[in-house]
């Protein structure tokens, strides 16, 4: 019980309350899914009978996303709900879209670090365990967008000042002039790399660990030996590779390279087109 308040405490902290953009678009679905949410949240003394009503709201919340919607906030509420619902590799996976979309929301880091806190990780080492975040907590990603406007600014002043340098052949017209141009070239190079990631993403979608005690094996079938005795729990997160019949060949963060059974994973289409505002 005190395990569940703690953890419904820490998801909610700093979480919008509701999809009120969707509410037109989908009249009935919603106010169930924002109901049945309030009442597990007010039902935080009575876990099974809380569990039952964020189950209804994950139901509720996906049937959304199957019929098209795609934000940020509804990412959000359905991984807060299937989290609190013990549903931990959809909340995952449903964190990791959300940030696919809005890689600035404090909450869905908050969140997705909450959740990756109760997967059972083997010890000692990185070994399944997901990559570090490299990025500062105070550095925002700007969108490619206004990367984008920034590049072609500095690119537009670059030539300008280039050319008033050789009008009047002055350093500093010259210093800018390439000051500029590296600008450019960095905003360029960081566009590139996120499209190369946007591709690889496409190419090797994520893959959730839906159950405890999967083996990764050196081939795709439970003939073939285990690539690792550590199992892979729930919650684990890897990278499609190939698929063969069943099985699916995956690569953990940490590197290691193995087949896994697909009806022992949870996948999604992370492309995403945006819902209704």
């Amino acid at each position: 019980m005190a395990d569940l308040r703690c953890l419904i405490a820490l998801v909610l902290a700093g979480v919008p309350a509701g999809l009120r953009q969707l509410a037109l678009a989908d009249a009935l679905v919603l106010p169930r899914a924002e109901a049945a949410f309030d009442r597990g949240t007010k039902a935080r003394s009575h876990p099974a009978e809380a569990k039952r009503d964020f189950q209804e709201a994950a139901t509720c919340y996906q049937a959304l996303v199957n019929d098209g919607y795609r934000n940020a906030e509804l990412y959000r509420n359905l991984g807060n709900a299937s989290l609190l619902a013990g549903d931990l590799p959809r909340a995952i996976l449903v964190y990791r879209r959300g940030l696919r979309l809005a890689p600035n929301d404090r909450a869905l880091h908050s969140n997705l670090a909450v959740a990756r806190e109760r997967v059972s990780y083997p010890e000692p080492g990185r070994f399944a365990r997901p990559a570090a975040d490299t990025r500062p907590p105070w550095l925002p990603s700007v969108p490619p967008i206004w990367r984008l406007g920034a590049a072609m600014a500095a690119y537009s002043l670059a030539w300008m000042a280039l050319m008033r340098w050789r009008m009047l052949r002055q350093r500093r017209l010259l210093g800018a002039a390439c000051l500029l141009g590296i600008v450019c070239l960095l905003l360029g190079a960081s566009l590139a790399v996120d499209g190369w990631k946007a591709r690889e993403e496409l190419r090797h979608p994520l893959i959730v660990i839906a159950d405890d005690g999967v083996l990764l094996r050196r081939g795709n079938g439970f003939q073939y030996p285990p690539r690792s005795e550590i199992p892979l729990n729930r919650g684990v997160e890897a990278r499609l590779l190939f698929t063969r019949g069943d099985w699916l060949q995956i690569e953990l963060a940490s590197g290691e390279i193995g087949w896994v059974w697909a009806a022992y994973t949870l996948s999604g289409d992370l492309g995403a087109k945006p819902g209704p505002h």
